[in-house]
């Protein structure tokens, strides 16, 4: 009788403390979930807050050093080409149009031409409503994208590409606009030509001109076979640059 009383209380506190542990897990799980989240949610809205902050913040910095990088590009590659007369191969496109802005910005005249191929010929030919024989081209810019009926480039338009220059005797450079889909500039840096593939912004502004004013060579932009974003500034600039800082400094009335 006594080991079945105690048995029965045993039994009897088991439970009870089952029954307890019920009751306040119950109580618990009904106030953690709800104070856990009220956590996460202030931690999050706290987060969300703070990376706003540090957008704007980024977002005018920015903002003031693409003003001050706008204003050094336009002082630096001003009148560079001075004088100087580019021939522009390009469509319909865009591609074109940015490159003969670039090059006016830098002071030189341009003469757009369409390359086109003599299907009776089988050969290359360049149209331009002017004259092209009786110009005297400091340089040569192609914007042209030479593809097949399969989205192949076309080798012989490099091989034609290489008679005009020759012909011309001038360096004959490539710009697209960022062509990561179909890298033309890579293709035509295997056959011996220049260029970027930043057409468009103040990267490829500044690669074109100094490609076009310089004994600079390589490819300029994105992609891993790039060369570097643009090329560093020619020593012949800074060369001329360091010639009229020490003239200026030798005529000045304080000297």
């Amino acid at each position: 009788m006594y080991n079945m009383r105690y048995h029965l209380a045993s039994l009897i506190a088991v439970f009870l403390a089952l029954t307890i542990g019920l009751i306040l897990g119950g109580l618990i799980s009904e106030r953690a979930p709800e104070t856990v989240h009220e956590t996460l949610l202030e931690n999050i809205e706290r987060d969300i807050a703070q990376t706003r902050e540090a957008n704007t913040q980024l977002r005018e910095a920015n903002v003031i050093a693409f003003d001050f990088a706008d204003m050094l590009l336009d002082d630096f590659l001003a009148d560079r080409l001075e004088g100087e007369t580019v021939l522009v191969l390009g469509s319909g496109n865009s591609g074109a149009d940015l490159a003969t802005e670039a090059i006016t910005a830098a002071g030189a005249q341009t003469i757009h031409a369409v390359p086109e191929f003599d299907e009776e010929a089988q050969s290359w030919t360049i149209v331009s409503e002017q004259n092209l024989d009786v110009v005297e081209f400091s340089g040569i810019v192609n914007t042209f994208v030479p593809t097949g009926e399969g989205g192949e480039y076309l080798s012989d338009y490099m091989v034609y590409l290489r008679s005009v220059q020759e012909y011309y005797d001038v360096s004959l450079i490539f710009a697209t606009i960022d062509d990561e889909s179909n890298d033309l500039i890579v293709f035509a840096q295997e056959e011996g030509f220049s260029g970027t593939n930043q057409l468009g912004n103040r990267y490829g502004t500044y690669a074109l001109v100094v490609l076009l004013g310089s004994d600079t060579t390589g490819k300029f932009g994105s992609g891993d076979t790039a060369d570097g974003l643009y090329p560093p500034v020619p020593l012949t600039w800074m060369d001329e640059d360091a010639e009229e800082i020490e003239e200026a400094e030798q005529s000045s009335p304080d000297q």
